[in-house]
């Protein structure tokens, strides 16, 4: 699967119908934005950060796509975003714990613990120091003698 934008409809479906019809049917004040895009922004960003956490991870290029193993964890996320602004959108005890369960997976990830995709179009390529742990202390001549070497 390769990487995509986290939806609406992808927070949406985390919820129960009746949640749903609330949430749809809860007027917003005059002049007051729908959250959920900012939400979704929001979460998405945080999401990637998470990914670039460990170096060993490619994020795509695109800064609104997420990996697939990340999308389901996006959304959970996203809709406890919506439910501290808007209060009244009660959450079952499973949803709750599914967005638990979504931040331990985004630490996982940052630990290298989780393999991610390798995104189509990533933001730069690895270089030798992030793809095989090499790092470069210094870079003057020495001579190498026998000296140098004892121990080896």
């Amino acid at each position: 699967m390769s990487w995509s934008p986290l939806t609406p409809a992808d927070v949406l479906a985390c919820l129960a119908s009746a949640q749903v019809d609330a949430l749809r049917q809860r007027a917003l004040a005059p002049g007051q934005n729908d959250p959920l895009p900012t939400i979704i922004a929001d979460v998405t960003a945080r999401v990637r950060a998470e990914v670039r956490g460990n170096r060993r991870n490619r994020v795509e290029r695109d800064e609104t796509l997420l990996p697939p193993e990340l999308k389901l964890a996006a959304a959970h996320l996203a809709l406890e975003s919506l439910q501290a602004r808007l209060p009244n959108l009660a959450l079952s005890p499973d949803q709750i714990r599914l967005m638990g369960e979504a931040r331990a997976l985004l630490a996982r990830v940052a630990r290298g613990e989780v393999p991610i995709s390798v995104p189509a179009q990533p933001e730069s390529t690895l270089d030798a120091t992030s793809q095989y742990g090499v790092e470069v202390v210094s870079h003057g001549r020495r001579r190498v003698s026998g000296h140098n070497l004892d121990g080896f």
